[in-house]
């Protein structure tokens, strides 16, 4: 989330600024030669910061126009969060960010609008629209397997007469059976027309199609966007990289950053071959591997590697931490009392030095989730709401980064009048809250600093800490510093409904992605049986003893000298106290919440460097962060040391 201080006269204005704390590879990344290039950046490895490091290098070194940069995300957050950190760098301009949905509107409703033709309306209810198509067979349900269908069928682009076929080529069940599903998808395609509605993956195909038939509209997507990123890229699907290859002229300038051990969303048409191949581009692509693993301990990275290597997958990756904790492997007899388990080391962990905040449990399936989360709550442990967290700062963080009303304006539509947000995404309510802003001040300026102060001042947004409890999809791109890996048993990963190699790749893959959002602490639980059926640890799991370490209780005096130490406050603790008061300080100058002078995870990571000078400061937080508050942290580390 972006200070509300105006810009720092320190702010970098030299490309060789941007490259302050970036490693060797990292740097290589950043400086890369222009054209088609392939950043494999493994987790923790910091792409989003080679990312926004290259477009403002490319942009302060003058061999790009920061005008016509497009960087292209998979979600509203990751946009969100690479526009905050560029506006930190000052530069001259503003690039184009979104989701490939995002990107796609814009350029067909801007097509649209030059012939003077008419808006089509979004789908707000894709659920009600389906369930009128499917008429009788809504009522037994079924209607999320129906639309995840047709959402494969776009992504493939194939026409519903054909996606049966293709479905059971690909080994997927097909909803309703072969005909029935035909029916379904073809009246779905009908109703849409006749109410004059379309859906998100829509714009991309008319976008798609209006530029093979109309090279004009072509030259002038490729004259608007010329310098081009794409993040996660391993996660495209055939539908979005076709849409690619309309923006990118034959002399590419293209900046793609992936991870294939982190492709995961094979299920929902992404095919990490397009990232690995990029066919149909004929440049030779200058690709570039960052392994090393800033986020989490040898030990999890390890851990991670090697449930990977269960399936002869290989990930090159290393932890340039301190060897840390020793992941906790462990079996329960069954889901009870796993519960209570889960229950006992969440209590333990926030017992320590650690917040509700630095802990998260992490699972498969939405069902085991929701037992944890009411067993959780049963024990009066507090859980985040999307009123809580980095979502909530980021959106913050990107509505008082806004210069003026127009602008507030236009940022608070396109969230609630685009169909793209829910009511219960936090972008979504920020919105609203601009709009009752403007509504409340018709007259006079305001800007993004002015609403800040009355959002702090005249709406309650304050939300207690908590635990997250995720699916290992939801929880892709996040971050903890202890995490629980529940149910990692048969069953359940590989998932039962997993057929064949590839699904059981990416299975691993979802694994090694759920492993690696843990920083310092990683627990693995699994169950001998689960809802009466046995079960037992997953075939990825790393080869385990189950057999409990039978030791000699330590003596009296041993026990009493680890009492009195344990009431002792840590150095570590310390000093993330005195940051916490510092940032709350700031923030109260700047009239915005703490976390948005620093992240909880870049205090974290403050505190596990005790960074010495700016530039190991900026390694860890950002170049503009360390330069305007550089002394002043650092003389918090030093005070820490000293005492």
């Amino acid at each position: 989330m972006r200070s509300l201080d105006p810009p720092s006269n320190e702010a970098p204005r030299s490309a060789d600024s941007v490259l302050a704390g970036l490693d060797p590879d990292q740097r290589a990344a950043v400086t890369a030669p222009v054209g088609i290039v392939v950043v494999r950046a493994g987790a923790g490895s910091g792409k989003t910061t080679v990312l926004t490091r290259r477009i403002a290098w490319r942009a302060l070194s003058e061999t790009a126009d920061i005008e016509r940069v497009l960087a292209i995300t998979f979600t509203r957050q990751a946009a969100t969060e690479m526009r905050s950190r560029l506006a930190r760098f000052d530069l001259d301009g503003r690039p184009v960010i979104g989701t490939f949905h995002a990107v796609a509107r814009r350029l067909m409703l801007q097509f649209l609008e030059d012939r003077n033709r008419r808006i089509p309306v979004i789908v707000n209810n894709r659920s009600s629209l389906m369930s009128s198509c499917m008429g009788d067979d809504a009522k037994s349900g079924g209607i999320y397997d129906v639309l995840t269908a047709v959402d494969w069928a776009h992504a493939h682009m194939i026409a519903p007469s054909k996606a049966a076929e293709k479905l059971a080529e690909a080994g997927l069940k097909i909803p309703l059976g072969a005909r029935r599903f035909t029916e379904v998808f073809e009246q779905y395609e009908r109703t849409k027309k006749k109410r004059g509605v379309i859906d998100l993956n829509d714009f991309m195909t008319s976008v798609i199609t209006e530029a093979k038939k109309d090279p004009r509209f072509t030259e002038s997507i490729r004259f608007q966007y010329r310098h081009i990123s794409v993040d996660e890229a391993q996660d495209m699907n055939p539908l979005q990289y076709e849409f690619l290859k309309v923006l990118v002229p034959n002399a590419a300038d293209l900046f793609l950053v992936g991870d294939p051990n982190q492709a995961i969303y094979g299920f929902n048409g992404a095919n990490k071959t397009l990232f690995d191949e990029l066919p149909g581009f004929h440049a030779g692509a200058h690709v570039v591997s960052l392994p090393s693993n800033y986020r989490c301990t040898p030990e999890i990275v390890q851990m991670a590697v090697d449930t990977l290597a269960k399936d002869g997958q290989i990930a090159d990756a290393q932890s340039k931490r301190l060897s840390g904790q020793v992941v906790r492997l462990e079996r329960c007899s069954d889901e009870t009392a796993e519960l209570k388990l889960i229950t006992k080391l969440v209590q333990r962990a926030e017992n320590g030095q650690r917040t509700w905040n630095d802990i998260a449990v992490l699972v498969r399936v939405n069902t085991l989730a929701e037992s944890i989360r009411k067993e959780l709550s049963a024990a009066g442990i507090p859980l985040r709401s999307s009123r809580s967290g980095g979502a909530w700062a980021r959106a913050v963080g990107a509505a008082t980064a806004l210069t003026g009303r127009d602008e507030l304006n236009a940022w608070a539509a396109d969230v609630l009048d685009t169909g793209e947000y829910s009511p219960d995404d936090a972008d979504y309510q920020i919105a609203k809250y601009v709009r009752q802003f403007l509504d409340e001040h018709r007259s006079g300026g305001v800007d993004g600093r002015t609403f800040g102060s009355w959002l702090v001042t005249s709406a309650d947004v304050a939300e207690p800490d908590g635990v997250e409890v995720l699916t290992f999809h939801a929880a892709k791109g996040r971050e903890w510093s202890y995490v629980i890996v529940a149910g990692m048993e048969k069953g359940l990963l590989p998932h039962s409904s997993a057929r064949g190699a590839t699904a059981r790749s990416e299975e691993a893959r979802l694994a090694y992605v759920a492993l690696t959002r843990a920083a310092d602490e990683l627990v693995v639980t699994w169950t001998d049986s689960r809802g009466k059926r046995q079960s037992g640890p997953s075939p990825f799991l790393p080869t385990i003893t189950t057999a409990t370490p039978v030791s000699d209780p330590p003596p009296p005096e041993l026990r009493e000298l680890s009492a009195s130490r344990a009431k002792k406050i840590t150095p570590d603790e310390l000093l993330t106290t005195t940051i916490n008061d510092w940032c709350t300080h700031r923030a109260r100058i700047a009239r915005i919440e703490p976390q948005g002078v620093l992240a909880t995870r870049q205090v974290r990571a403050i505190v596990r460097a005790r960074p010495q000078t700016t530039d190991e400061l900026a390694s860890v937080t950002d170049v503009v962060f360390a330069r305007r508050y550089g002394e002043e942290i650092l003389q918090l580390v030093r005070d820490a040391a000293s005492n």
